[in-house]
């Protein structure tokens, strides 16, 4: 087996300047929630809830700025033309006013400011509180779980429910969050005390808002003082104006709204941080990159409407909850600040393709050919792991493969009699991950499916493991001979899984596919314990940096922290996992205290704390990760099953461009024989791996919205008033 190892490429690259355009308007109106109209416009109305083309629930939280000479009481704000009486109130931070607009009608509103002889005009789309707001209409069928999340049966058909407030102290004795009765008290000795990042020292109570939108359950947790009032313009002084959303794990295609446990991060609670999650940022439950981003987007309006602006977010999950970050902060940058990715993938597209090929391998081993196949080292060498654990055991049937493939599986926790079946409900919703992606895909005309994109046509697989000899030429014929593929429905079939073209191009284009180019822009910590024995593997931690080196020459706003010790899952142990979101929260206070007016990439590497480096951990100690330091000795990834096919180490290719066989490409010789089955086998070519992918391009722009229909409409930079 081929073990790669780190490079000098990896190492931050000196940094290259980028132009931002729409994302730098998009930073403005969604990234740090207490940025201000540029000095040019003295008079402005700003969106600091949500982009002012996005907002939902009919309310949104503006500021204010005017001019020079010009007070509250002189100045007049009105929402399609009637005047709002007393609208605005001094921030907190001296930035201007400012206002809790309501009642906003659904669709396009006015709001407009008069004062000092001028006004100006903020145009702003409110959607309903139940969504859609980007991601396309709404999957269907879906059950509502309000009633399971304590909030009563649902209003409306979106799951809709009115929030539900609850509080919860620190107990001083046993450490444990306990509910805590503003009625009834317990002795003050029994709650503990913390200290935030401000250095206000308060009772460990925080607030607990459980709610719904988007169709999802949400919860916002803050350190809270019953007894005193929160206005967005005068919040608690404990609140630091920061958040933390937690993603969740997994990788689900459930229609259903899903349950969400109170989860108190002592971590960040303690420092003065809100805390958020959703059951539509549990990736375990939907594993939609659309619908994960449009409610982090949703939840963060409505803390920000109820606390204050909001000055940063970090993102904080493993597995699923990392691919929900790359691919948030890759697709609508600005809606993380910082990311703190564990258990890393690119993307949920990089575990579908080796799923997919994890499937044929559990076949072809066991049934087809298993005589040709008993040493072990011979399969790994294909499947490109250290050990079979996750092919087949996590990816292969009847685990993720099945889930992600067969449109007939049972866990898209469907109503009954709703699903499909060939013959008795053919039209009935398809359970798997590219027909959970319908709305971004489309469907093919000739039978409503949606798109295939997964393809294995002309790859040659365990090609480098045959050039390396690990495996001899007639395992490599008869493997690639006889691997098969799926048809639409997921199944089996002795030919090769053949995508749809629209569909490939759809998956790049959309930005399903994580690129890199904002992904980027924006502060990462990836942090891990060694793991080459699972599906959380080092090579999907390398992908990602790959993608980043490619798309930018550099790699300079990511840091990887490695532990070198084998572990089952490869999340940080919780020493480093405290230290890594401390620096995060140092890094992003710095970027916030830079008011240039550079890129905001450029911010990233110039306010990057100089102790933050490439590093691993090594018997306790830590090494700055260069080339040839104890770092890249010991670390080492294998490549997984499109690696040992030949394709590049970014894992992104969907389908392959084809060049001719040419059996002097081959470090073996075959037999006649041998090579006319394997010409029989690639009658069109093999893998041109040296070529990008059919259909592989930048996606299209950030900020898509596919309420147009798929493929996605660039919503562009966000309104301002004018």
């Amino acid at each position: 087996m081929s073990h790669h190892r780190i490079l000098n490429s990896l190492l931050p690259q000196p940094h290259r300047a980028w132009f931002v355009g729409t994302l730098g308007a998009i930073v403005l109106a969604v990234g740090l929630g207490n940025t201000i109209a540029a000095s040019g416009q003295p008079l402005a109305i700003e969106a600091v809830s949500n982009r002012a083309d996005l907002v939902s629930g009919g309310d949104v939280l503006v500021r204010v700025t005017l001019p020079a000479g010009v007070n509250a009481n002189q100045a007049v704000l009105a929402l399609n033309g009637q005047a709002l009486a007393n609208a605005l109130h001094s921030a907190p931070d001296g930035r201007g006013f400012l206002a809790l607009v309501t009642g906003l009608s659904l669709g396009h509103n006015t709001l407009t400011l008069a004062g000092g002889g001028n006004s100006v005009q903020l145009d702003v789309t409110n959607y309903p509180i139940g969504g859609p707001v980007f991601s396309g209409p709404h999957l269907q069928p879906w059950t509502c779980t309000t009633q399971n999340a304590g909030l009563g049966a649902p209003l409306d058909a979106d799951c809709n429910a009115a929030p539900q407030f609850a509080f919860f102290y620190k107990n001083a004795t046993t450490n444990a969050f306990t509910a805590y009765d503003p009625a009834n008290p317990p002795p003050a000795a029994q709650i503990a005390m913390t200290t935030t990042d401000k250095g206000i020292t308060v009772p460990y109570i925080v607030r607990v808002q459980t709610g719904a939108l988007n169709r999802s359950i949400y919860k916002i947790t803050v350190l809270f003082d019953p007894t005193q009032p929160w206005l967005p313009w005068a919040p608690q002084p404990q609140w630091n104006g920061k958040v933390l959303h937690m993603f969740g794990a997994g990788a689900g295609t459930m229609y259903t709204q899903g349950t969400l446990n109170n989860a108190f991060d002592d971590n960040s609670l303690s420092r003065g941080f809100a805390t958020t999650a959703a059951t539509l940022t549990n990736h375990g439950t939907i594993a939609n990159t659309k619908l994960n981003a449009e409610t982090l987007m949703m939840v963060k309006e409505r803390l920000a409407e109820a606390y204050g602006p909001i000055r940063y977010t970090i993102g904080q999950g493993c597995s699923g909850g990392a691919i929900q970050q790359h691919s948030i902060a890759d697709q609508y940058p600005g809606l993380l600040d910082g990311l703190l990715p564990q258990c890393t993938y690119p993307d949920t597209w990089s575990l579908y393709i080796n799923s997919h090929d994890c499937q044929l391998f559990t076949r072809y081993f066991t049934q087809i050919s298993p005589a040709i196949w008993t040493n072990l080292a011979d399969r790994l060498a294909v499947i490109g792991l250290n050990s079979e654990q996750e092919c087949p055991g996590q990816d292969g049937p009847p685990a993720f493969g099945t889930r992600f493939f067969v449109v007939t599986n049972t866990s898209c926790a469907l109503p009954a009699g709703s699903q499909y079946d060939p013959v008795t409900n053919p039209h009935g919703v398809r359970c798997s991950m590219k027909d959970y992606h319908v709305n971004e895909l489309g469907v093919r005309p000739q039978d409503g499916f949606t798109y295939q994109i997964a393809d294995n046509v002309g790859l040659q697989y365990g090609l480098t493991a045959l050039n390396a000899g690990s495996i001899t030429p007639e395992q490599f014929v008869d493997l690639n001979e006889k691997i098969g593929g799926l048809d639409i429905d997921g199944n089996y079939q002795s030919q090769r899984t053949v995508a749809d073209l629209v569909g490939v191009q759809r998956m790049y284009q959309s930005g399903l596919i994580t690129y890199g180019a904002e992904l980027g822009k924006w502060p990462i910590i990836d942090a891990r314990q060694d793991d080459n024995f699972e599906m959380h593997n080092n090579s999907e931690w390398m992908f990602t940096r790959f993608r980043l080196l490619r798309t930018n020459g550099n790699a300079a706003n990511q840091i990887h922290w490695w532990e070198n010790v084998p572990v089952a899952v490869a999340r940080p142990t919780a020493v480093v996992n405290l230290k890594v979101f401390n620096m995060m929260d140092r890094w992003l206070t710095a970027i916030e205290a830079d008011q240039s007016d550079i890129a905001h990439e450029v911010k990233v590497t110039r306010n990057k704390p100089f102790v933050l480096f490439d590093a691993c951990i090594n018997n306790g100690l830590m090494y700055e990760w260069r080339a040839g330091s104890v770092c890249e000795m010991l670390f080492f990834y294998t490549g997984l099953s499109r690696m040992v096919a030949g394709g590049p180490n970014t894992d992104d290719v969907l389908k392959c461009q084809l060049k001719p066989l040419n059996r002097a490409d081959y470090n073996v010789t075959f037999t006649d024989a041998q090579w006319a089955r394997i010409q029989q086998t690639f009658p069109s070519g093999v893998c041109d791996f040296s070529k990008p992918g059919v259909g592989q391009q930048p996606p299209t722009a950030p900020w898509l919205t596919f309420s147009s229909g798929p493929g996605g409409t660039p919503l562009g930079p966000p309104p301002t008033s004018h």
